[in-house]
């Protein structure tokens, strides 16, 4: 038997290599605010990350192993067990609370955030249903209840807890149908009923929920309740007064700014962040800006060069594929990984509110980065199989050309 060896791009190996070792560092030298809140020391936040790093590294080799012919057969009911797993977090008993939000599901002793698995979970549906029925999406009712509904469905259950995770599970989906080129006319008419629901919504919050917390805790106002968190984010966002809503986002917000305008160009040196006393969230929410001001625009240019690597060999990648489940599975997993980065690195630049969303591979936390870990596993794999494919394709042709080879050589003439 020959020696195992690791396949697939080694470009993509080498740079979650490297988005591991950043995180290790940068998460260790940022949590001085999270140590001091939760009691604890930052060897111990140190060692529960390179937990969350191995961890992640071994769900991706998993997902690198498991053979493509799985995700086909599994992506819906891997997509079932995501929509679940939202629904769980409408049940009192399994809830669990971050950030002033239910994000969590409390299953034994351990919390996991669904939305992190869902966006995966989307994917994983869209590219199936598409290969499915590429054929069949021939009126509008048939896209609808095969596509646009499940779409409607994971958003729903999501955007009571978080809008901006809402907002990009419905921008990748979108860019998966725009990508695979399903008829416009419907993704247009999916806008329109998304564009009508949310207004609907909205409206709704304002009239009837709006400015009573009182109401807002009821069942039924629990739906609405981040609409109110989502107003006073681009209330601190677009005003420089002091008596925006939200105090807390426009503190970190600000003290991101003075972090990446701190940092130069080569940045104060690891362990030598001020800002990480003031910035609470300077190990997720805004771990690039802590970055910046640690390894200055060097390091912040390092971690944009790294993504935008990473997008373009998956770009690279779709050009092979021979199946529309693998070509849209690629594109959507890696627009996931992308999006997510660049709106976190947009937050912490002050071009847009707040709105949660980590750094992928990078930023502290369990579930988000065995989930990301994940799908770039699921990236690998499809590289795998297709480069299985063209050594196969390869090999027969060199069989077919020595067959040919063979048959033009003629036998000596004896007579």
């Amino acid at each position: 038997m020959g020696a195992f060896s690791i396949k697939g791009d080694k470009v993509i190996w080498m740079t979650v290599v490297m988005f591991a070792l950043i995180s290790v560092v940068a998460v260790f030298s940022s949590s001085s605010f999270l140590a001091s809140s939760q009691g604890t020391s930052k060897l111990v936040i140190f060692l529960e990350q390179i937990k969350s790093v191995l961890v992640g590294l071994s769900a991706l080799f998993i997902c690198y192993l498991i053979p493509m012919r799985w995700y086909r057969n599994l992506a819906f009911v891997y997509f079932g067990i995501c929509v679940a797993m939202l629904l769980m977090l409408y049940i009192p008993p399994f809830q669990a609370r971050i950030n002033g939000a239910v994000r969590g599901i409390k299953i034994a002793s351990h919390t996991i955030q669904p939305f992190e698995f869902a966006k995966v979970g989307m994917v994983l549906y869209l590219a199936r249903a598409i290969e499915k029925w590429e054929d069949s999406l021939d009126t509008y009712k048939d896209f609808f209840l095969k596509i646009a509904l499940p779409i409607f469905a994971v958003c729903g259950l999501i955007v009571s807890n978080s809008v901006s995770s809402t907002l990009l599970v419905g921008g990748i989906s979108m860019l998966v149908l725009v990508f695979m080129e399903i008829r416009w006319k419907y993704i247009f008419a999916m806008m329109g009923v998304i564009l009508l629901a949310g207004g609907l919504m909205y409206g709704i919050y304002t009239v009837a929920f709006k400015g009573s917390q009182e109401k807002l805790d009821t069942p039924v106002g629990k739906i609405f309740n981040r609409f109110g968190t989502v107003e006073s984010r681009f209330e601190s966002f677009k005003t420089d007064e002091e008596e925006e809503v939200d105090k807390e986002s426009k503190r970190q917000s600000e003290n991101a700014m003075v972090a990446i305008s701190e940092g130069g160009l080569f940045g104060k040196g690891p362990g030598n962040s001020t800002q990480r006393y003031s910035l609470s969230m300077a190990f997720s929410d805004f771990i690039f800006a802590f970055i910046v001001e640690e390894y200055g625009l060097m390091g912040g240019s390092l971690i944009i060069a790294l993504y935008i690597v990473l997008l373009f060999r998956c770009i690279r990648l779709t050009t092979r594929c021979r199946t529309s489940f693998t070509s849209a599975l690629v594109t959507g997993l890696a627009y996931m990984i992308i999006i997510q980065a660049f709106i976190h690195i947009l937050v912490n630049v002050r071009l847009i509110p707040i709105t949660g969303q980590t750094l992928p591979l990078v930023s502290h936390g369990g579930t988000a980065y065995l989930a990301m870990s994940g799908a770039v596993g699921i990236i690998l794999s499809v590289n795998k199989q297709l480069d299985k494919q063209d050594m196969m394709e390869a090999s027969r042709l060199s069989v077919e050309n020595q067959q040919i080879g063979n048959n033009e050589i003629k036998p000596e003439d004896n007579n």
